[in-house]
């Protein structure tokens, strides 16, 4: 495959780039001062941040006011992610905005909500809504700040999205005149990576990282190295850090990389851990942003570097670099730092397994496994093998597939055999991952004495069984009549709570579970339940290994 080199003096600004001089104004989301817990494109988990993230004060229960004229266009109610969400189409701007992690709808958005759940006898729903249906004014009221899904503490998470392709821009253009910020980002360590068998650092073939302490000092290398930093984004008036936007790096004063996140998508959303040292970030958690682009070049929309962000040091001399980030305010750091070249021997790099292509189908089995990776699933050509080891803890051998530590941009497929399929409910069968003491299912199902999984990452797996029963525990509930509120905390130990059924007086009642709680509430409603006796309620919990249990109890309101 031909390999393309970028260059940056044909760096042309993309079109999804923002320009504050032409943005429209929308309205606050918020009545409240604007503070931010997370800026937009931050570098996280599998994924960039699409938005922002305003903080509420330690609370829930603000008023969330749409951003401009446009109609409601969609509604997400989930245990997890965004947990009530609702979606907003402005069709003069050609943008979407979302707001999640909301507590409560607005009453006009409620009750279209409440009505399609019921009707549906289901808490989790994703429903689309046409122009006219619910339309909203700039300004106006549409729900209440919470803490539902994934959310870490009470904030309301906005994104801007533009409305064709679906892609997240940032918002803070928007915003940034309501949101103070005068403070530079911050510089935590800097790093010079070898490239494996092509250069060496420090006279090591591993990463050599400098405190700022060091920054003076110089690296010592030699042949084909990558620079990194470790840096955060700070503002004023908060002791959060954020996201780095703008990023780049000169040699001898000429610029040979730069990063701008102004737009991400979701379909190269993984991609992130290609910006990133990622076997740091697996083994330490330690997030060090590197220069490195991979062959497959995913984020080429965000992204311009000269020689794939490689360089060479082939000159016994003093290379001359310095780091530039900056953020939405214009605020700016600078580090310099010298690469001192020193000739020394470079040590080649073993092929260990066989050779798998970045842009072909790949696929390998051996003995009780069998795995197929689509095209496009890995960033760059990879060395790969498959160890086996035998267990006892688990029905077959312990296959750890290449190592964890490289990046993959979505599911591919295991297939092991069982050596004896001995278990009647073939249901009760789970492919799990093995991370250290971490065990997590993978979606997985039985076919003919095999388990098919779709990982999305790699590591160690095995086959096993849940045959245990999710666990239901009623929360105080002494105190349901008094609050007109029935709530359970329900959990399962491995497979994961798949599905629940709630009834009151024999009738569904819409319980909402809380994921990251496992809390599972229902508030009595009046208009569907008769005030003043002594009710009936009913819980079924399933996990996804097919195990149920069951819950019945009485109480008065």
């Amino acid at each position: 495959m031909k390999k393309r080199t970028l260059l940056l003096s044909a760096f042309i600004v993309s079109i999804s780039t923002v320009n504050a001089d032409n943005l429209p104004s929308l309205a606050k989301p918020l009545d409240i001062p604007l503070i931010l817990s997370g800026n937009f494109g931050e570098l996280r988990n599998n994924h960039f941040h699409s938005g922002l993230d305003f903080k509420t004060q330690g609370r829930i229960g603000f008023p969330v006011h749409s951003a401009a004229d446009g109609y409601v266009s969609r509604v997400v109610v989930s245990p997890w992610g965004f947990g009530r969400a609702v979606y907003i189409t402005h069709p003069e701007l050609g943008i979407t905005t979302v707001y999640g992690h909301l507590d409560s709808f607005s009453p006009a958005i409620d009750r279209r909500v409440r009505d399609i759940q019921y009707e549906r006898e289901q808490f989790s729903v994703d429903l689309s809504f046409k122009p006219g249906e619910i339309p909203v004014t700039k300004g106006e009221r549409i729900a209440t700040s919470g803490n539902a899904g994934s959310s870490g503490g009470p904030h309301l998470h906005m994104d801007v999205r533009d409305t064709e392709s679906e892609d997240p821009l940032d918002p803070m253009p928007y915003f940034k005149q309501h949101i103070r910020d005068n403070v530079a980002p911050e510089v935590r360590s800097i790093a010079l990576y070898p490239v494996k068998g092509e250069g060496e650092v420090d006279g090591k073939n591993s990463p050599e990282i400098h405190a700022p302490a060091l920054f003076k000092q110089p690296f010592t290398a030699w042949g084909k190295v990558i620079p990194g930093i470790k840096a955060y984004d700070k503002m004023s008036g908060t002791t959060n850090i954020y996201g780095v936007k703008h990023l780049s790096l000169s040699v001898d004063g000429r610029e040979v990389y730069r990063r701008t996140i102004d737009r991400v998508s979701f379909s190269t959303t993984k991609a992130v851990n290609t910006l990133v040292d990622y076997a740091g970030v697996v083994n330490n958690g330690s997030w060090t942003m590197w220069t490195r682009v991979p062959e497959s070049s995913p984020l080429g929309n965000m992204i311009e570097a000269e020689n794939r962000g490689i360089l060479n040091i082939d000159e016994e001399r003093d290379y001359r670099c310095e780091w530039t980030l900056s953020d939405e305010h214009g605020n700016t750091t600078r580090v310099p730092f010298v690469i001192k070249g020193v000739k020394q021997p470079i040590d080649v790099a073993p092929v260990k397994g066989d050779r798998f292509n970045h842009d072909g189908k790949n696929s390998w089995s051996g003995e009780g496994i069998r795995v197929t990776f689509p095209t496009g699933t890995f960033y760059d050509d990879i060395d790969f093998t498959v160890n086996t080891t035998p267990s006892e803890k688990y029905l077959t051998p312990i296959y750890r597939i290449a190592n964890r530590t490289i990046p993959i941009s979505g599911e591919y497929t295991v297939e092991i055999d069982l050596p004896r399929d001995t278990v009647a409910d073939k249901q009760k069968y789970i492919l799990v991952r093995i991370n250290g003491k971490r065990v997590t299912r993978v979606d997985s199902k039985y076919e003919n004495g095999t388990i098919k999984g779709s990982p999305s990452a790699l590591g160690s797996f095995a086959v096993t069984t849940d045959t245990k029963p999710p666990v239901i525990k009623p929360e105080l509930p002494a105190s349901w009549g008094k609050k007109g509120k029935v709530s359970f905390i329900i959990s399962d130990n491995l497979s994961g709570v798949k599905e629940w059924r709630g009834e009151i007086d024999g009738k569904f009642a819409l319980f909402e579970l809380d994921g990251k709680t496992g809390r599972l509430s229902f508030k009595m409603d009046s208009s569907r339940f008769t005030k003043g006796k002594t009710h009936d309620v009913n819980l079924t919990v399933s996990d996804a290994a097919g195990n149920v249990t069951e819950y019945s109890g009485k109480f008065t309101w």
